[in-house]
């Protein structure tokens, strides 16, 4: 019946002051009973006095008590129908999320702050203890510790802390569940997948111990992957919630999993003092998403793709300064949201060094656990870890909007001074956005004859223009400026190779279908530009009306287009090759009738512009590739089997050029070698190093002379494994009833034999 009734008691750690106490609740609720009583107000100015004007995506009603004078609690019952559809899936491909902002139906549940659920007496914390009954086989889940269903059928539930919205998840779900030290893990599924589960429970503990021991303890007594049900990526304090495709994407446990696991220390325990920011994306995303780069040895590729989906996405139209950021609705704001804050974390980790650097986060969330945080705090950590004052720094890379962009003015190689080295490089750098200066140090790498390793150096302050200054001890060979991406600021498009993003940036992309297709092909190629376009109409045309292919942003579609062969021989210096059949990418082949295949190429016009290239190897291809597509942005180029589609092949194009490398002597450029760089933190190992030691001691010993079959020593061997393994709590394998000695029947019987 999608309906919710619920009776609350609210109290005050001290008594509120008397006079009139108001609160504000979903309109779709009715009170049917109040103690002490309480009347209507106006909605509108009850907002304004409770400072909760314009946060309300939900019809409200306001309710006062006339005084409280005496009063130490107030008890309400209301119920009502709780029932928004999801939000508009176009959203999908903006690179949000479906969403709504509440839902009971026999799917599952979802309340939470947007839902108004629960009275709200202004932005103020609370913590709560709640107590749900639900339809039977149902799985109640909420913040803090307790049980999502407990003997009596009953979900229960305390806050452990004070929190600033109260979440109620769930459905008809299935509980796996582990530990991880002192710390509860749990995963609720939709089927009873115990391999699924399995993963992710091994996976919580490893995460839970490395941000543990990076940043300080776990907030809760508890953490839950539930699944939603309908596609979602939220973390809530002390569970996160997943939808059923998300869950199973193979590279969730190493990226959005992590991700939304640590946002229990960033966003769920020290919380956003959202009118100044939303910083904990950025140094979520930092901690997580970038240290498992790191870890895999790619940090410099990952930094660099961030810096692209800026530099491709962010016009001048939607660009905004980090103090304005709340949340992720489209791709231009993730790209300031997430990604130009990590670049800010990165560029105060590259400047105050590692160990400052977690010395000052875990100052932060000593200081800030259970509170509103700022950006501003956090320049206050980096300002005592450090000694430097990084509020300045802070300040002006979160109220401004933009970002630099560099130019080699000029590099030359000069002979060193007596007694000083033998050479010297001086390159002269200059910001050349229109916006003023941004507060910046350059590193650059100079690469010398006889010298793999290319050497460092960084310029301390960078403004308009700034000389760098590199002394060799052998002849210079190249100059790379910034080689690691390491400064937040805007690419050349020669810096790196053309992506999907490159396209999708664009503000009104060419959609170009082929002709010669059948009319429910066209109209699915329809279909996912009309997707792709929000709101306006998108510019459609078919390959027999253009004279040439577009040279400004455009999407040619379709296997038959006509435009294809061009495009696809643009890129012949990577590889590509396109025939009768399909296509050839490097040494893989993908067939036209199985595949389905995108591929990126420069403007031959303008090296700012690219032209994307997708076709599908069916029509019913086309939705799937119209939903996955803008969660590929980084790309240059992508494969894909079946309907679904399932996706085979992915990767960049090698960036054949760039405006700031210099080469410094004659002959061919040398290659670039960087300095290796240790990960911030790396991922402890699922076993206890310990204690596999020790295994293997023990069923190596020479005293069970080789574990022979039919001897002593396997008997006492298998016996001991009996009883480890019935400590873990493991059973033998098989049917009911299946006994150890079945096991070494089935195993070792026929050997004896």
């Amino acid at each position: 019946a999608h309906r919710l009734a619920a009776t609350d008691e609210v109290t005050w750690p001290q008594a509120p002051s008397p006079g009139p106490l108001t609160f504000v609740l979903n309109a779709a609720l009715t009170i049917t009973h109040a103690e002490p009583p309480v009347t209507e107000v106006p909605a509108a100015a009850a907002l304004r006095e409770l400072g909760l004007e314009g946060a309300a995506r939900v019809p409200l009603k306001a309710y006062r008590v006339a005084s409280t004078a005496g009063v130490k609690s107030l008890t309400l019952a209301y119920e009502g129908v709780i029932n928004v559809p999801l939000s508009d899936p176009k959203e999908e491909y903006t690179r949000g999320f479906r969403d709504t902002t509440g839902l009971i139906g026999p799917d599952g549940v979802y309340l939470a702050g947007s839902t108004v659920w629960h009275p709200r007496f202004g932005p103020e914390l609370v913590t709560f203890d709640v107590t749900a009954a639900a339809p039977s086989a149902w799985h109640v889940i909420s913040q803090g510790n307790g049980t999502s269903r407990g003997a009596d059928g009953k979900a229960r539930w305390a806050s452990g802390g004070p929190m600033d919205e109260i979440y109620v998840v769930g459905g008809p779900l299935h509980q796996f569940k582990d530990s991880a030290g002192a710390i509860e893990t749990l995963v609720y599924l939709h089927e009873p997948d115990a391999s699924i589960a399995g993963k992710y429970l091994a996976a919580t503990a490893q995460y839970l111990e490395m941000y543990r021991s990076l940043i300080g303890p776990y907030p809760y007594g508890k953490f839950a992957l539930v699944e939603n049900f309908w596609e979602t990526g939220y973390g809530m304090p002390g569970f996160t919630l997943l939808g059923p495709q998300v869950i199973r994407f193979p590279w969730i446990l190493t990226s959005s999993y992590p991700h939304e696991l640590l946002h229990n220390w960033w966003g769920n325990s020290v919380y956003v003092d959202f009118p100044s920011g939303n910083w904990c994306e950025g140094l979520t995303a930092y901690l997580a998403d970038h240290l498992f780069a790191e870890q895999r040895g790619e940090a410099a590729i990952y930094r660099r793709a961030t810096l692209k989906k800026f530099s491709d996405l962010v016009s001048a139209g939607e660009d905004f300064p980090l103090q304005e950021f709340g949340s992720r609705h489209s791709a231009a704001s993730e790209a300031v949201g997430y990604g130009k804050s990590l670049m800010l974390f990165h560029m105060a980790r590259r400047a105050v060094g590692d160990e400052a650097f977690l010395a000052a986060l875990g100052q932060f969330y000593r200081e800030h656990r259970f509170t509103r945080a700022s950006f501003t705090d956090l320049a206050e950590a980096f300002t005592d870890s450090s000694g430097g004052d990084w509020l300045p720094f802070v300040d002006e890379w979160v109220r401004r909007r933009g970002a630099p962009q560099l130019e080699i003015v000029e590099a030359r190689v000069e002979e060193g001074a007596p007694g000083e080295a033998p050479w010297r490089v001086a390159i002269h750098l200059r910001q050349v956005q229109d916006e003023e200066p941004f507060p910046i140090s350059v590193p650059v790498a100079v690469t010398v004859a006889g010298r793999s390793e290319a050497l460092w150096a960084e310029a301390g302050s960078c403004g308009r223009d700034c000389i760098i200054e590199v002394p060799c001890s052998a002849r210079p060979l190249r100059v790379d400026v910034d080689p690691a991406f390491d400064v937040m600021r805007r690419l050349d498009p020669l810096e790196v190779p053309p992506a999907l993003s490159t396209v999708f940036g664009a503000a009104e992309p060419l959609y170009v279908l082929p002709s010669a297709a059948s009319e429910d092909e066209r109209a699915a190629w329809r279909a996912l530009a009309e997707a792709w376009v929000k709101p306006d109409q998108p510019r459609i045309a078919l390959d027999s009306e253009l004279a040439a292919m577009p040279e400004t942003a455009a999407w040619v579609l379709g296997w038959g287009n006509r435009f294809a062969p061009e495009l696809a021989g643009r890129l012949a210096e990577h590889g590509v090759t396109l025939d009768g059949d399909g296509l050839r990418l490097g040494a893989e082949s993908f067939g036209s009738g199985d595949h389905s295949i995108v591929l990126v190429a420069r403007s031959a016009a303008d090296p700012a512009e690219a032209v994307g290239w997708v076709a599908a190897s069916t029509v019913d291809a086309i939705p799937g590739l119209a939903r996955k597509l803008p969660h590929y942005t980084r790309y240059s180029y992508l494969a894909f089997a079946g309907a679904e589609p399932e996706n085979v092949a992915k990767g960049m194009w090698q960036p054949l050029s760039s405006p700031l490398v210099r080469a410094l002597g004659d002959g061919e450029l040398p290659p670039l070698v960087l300095p290796s760089r240790v990960p911030l933190a790396e991922l402890p190992s699922i076993f206890d190093a310990a204690d596999l030691e020790l295994s293997v001691i023990r069923l190596s010993e020479l005293r069970l002379e080789g574990r022979g079959l039919g001897s002593p020593g396997l008997d006492e061997a298998t016996a001991w494994v009996e009883s480890r393994f019935a400590e873990i709590g493991l059973q033998p394998a098989g049917d009911d009833g299946t006994t150890w000695e079945d096991m070494k029947q089935r195993l070792w019987g026929p050997w004896l034999e």
